[in-house]
């Protein structure tokens, strides 16, 4: 089945019509029987009748091989295209300006129902507009009379297949957006887990986890280890500090010392200045 566009379309009529002009030359069964009932001498052999068929037959397949041929087909429907094209356009600048050459009702409803666009109103009728692009997409009316209640009126079967497609296209839309929301999501995902990502093409055959450092806390790991150690040289440095001696009794004791000589100090003192009496 030929794709819906116009180029399709018409080079799928001028093929078929080009076949009926290329179809060979038959005489039809009642000329025959005529023929063969005619008077001796006045009908045609048919000898005479089938050579006549095979040169005129041989001529017209020449000829629509040289004239129909399927590159002169397409061109023939790319310009009918073209003109259909350059039309449309016409009308909706016709349409966009106010009515000017897109004339009647149809063009002053397309000129007051162009908010739907920014900036530019329905963009969605410029011809080769992408229905891929989220822009167009947006600016889609939801049903066809919303754009034109006298088009949706006169053909309501097409207006409710374009309801449909509007509606599906909307759908793909939002499901493209989702889609792209997560591959973005992911792509940040395998971003942050890059410094730890296994390299295939490592020489030292490390992975991905060797490149995390050693000493998180975990059961059994290095810092479990060292803080052990830790805990056993407080232990045997409390044990040397209890096995100090207490310097407030070391004070005490050079003091009383310390008075002890004073005071003798002061007796030979007082006893030599007795003897020198």
């Amino acid at each position: 089945m030929a794709p819906p566009t116009i180029l399709a379309h018409k080079s799928s009529f001028l093929t078929a019509q080009t076949l009926q002009l290329s179809q060979a030359l038959a005489p039809s069964p009642a000329w025959r029987a005529s023929n063969s009932a005619a008077a001796e001498g006045s009908g045609l052999s048919d000898k005479v009748v089938d050579e006549v068929l095979y040169r005129a037959n041989h001529t017209l397949q020449q000829h629509a091989r040289r004239v129909y041929a399927p590159q002169a087909s397409r061109h023939v429907a790319e310009q009918i295209e073209r003109l259909y094209l350059e039309a449309a356009e016409k009308a909706v600048r016709g349409e966009i300006g106010g009515g000017q050459g897109g004339g009647g009702e149809d063009g002053a409803e397309g000129a007051g129902g162009g908010g739907m666009g920014d900036g530019e109103p329905n963009r969605f009728l410029r011809v080769g507009a992408d229905f891929a692009s989220d822009d167009i997409i947006a600016s889609l009316p939801s049903t066809w009379d919303l754009h034109s209640p006298s088009q949706s009126e006169a053909h309501p079967s097409e207006a409710q297949r374009y309801a449909g497609l509007a509606t599906s296209l909307t759908s793909l839309a939002a499901r493209r957006h989702e889609a792209r929301d997560r591959l973005e999501r992911l792509r940040r995902m395998r971003d942050l887990l890059a410094p730890v990502s296994s390299d295939p093409n490592a020489d030292d055959g490390t992975t991905g986890i060797d490149k995390v450092q050693s000493n998180l806390v975990t059961r059994d790991g290095e810092m479990e280890k060292e803080l052990e150690r830790m805990r056993m040289l407080l232990v045997r440095v409390a044990a040397r500090v209890d096995r100090l001696p207490d310097p407030e009794t070391e004070r005490d004791e050079d003091m009383a010392m310390a008075t002890e000589d004073l005071e003798a100090a002061e007796r030979g003192k007082v006893e030599r200045l007795l003897d020198d009496f």
